[in-house]
């Protein structure tokens, strides 16, 4: 798995960065996100690289699914830039050490973590390390 991984970092755009990456026996998913936005071309382009890739063929079964995509929106934020994407946004943050979970507006990417607002208005800093896991919550 690290050899596919580090195939398909090679072969993607250099302003693009691997989130997620699962196989199976016959399936591949790529999950890819920037700083900008991903398009459809970016995924299909990316997509047609791989099943080009001769050293990556190899690893892979003849027949396979193939899947390249953008993270969701209910997908957990895992880099920083991925935060400061959804600044402004309202975010469920689970803290690593207690496994408390919180509701609040992410304000502010910093150095190490991030700078959010809760519900009662308090300003609450969190180091990316304290964080478990925090997703964007979707408001329709």
């Amino acid at each position: 798995m690290d050899r596919i991984n580090n195939i398909i970092a090679e072969i993607m755009p250099k302003d693009l960065v691997l989130i997620d990456l699962e196989q199976d026996k016959s399936s591949i998913r790529i999950i890819v996100d920037s700083v900008k936005s991903v398009d459809l071309d970016t995924t299909a382009y990316i997509a047609k690289k791989i099943r080009n890739s001769e050293s990556l063929n190899k690893y892979l079964p003849e027949d396979f699914q193939l899947e390249v995509s953008s993270p969701g929106i209910d997908s957990p934020l895992t880099h920083p830039f991925q935060y400061k994407k959804n600044i402004g946004r309202q975010l469920k943050i689970k803290e690593s050490s207690t496994s408390n979970k919180i509701k609040a507006k992410l304000t502010q990417v910093i150095e190490d973590g991030i700078v959010v607002i809760d519900n009662k208005g308090k300003t609450i800093k969190f180091k990316f390390d304290e964080i478990e896991s925090a997703t964007i919550i979707t408001v329709f």
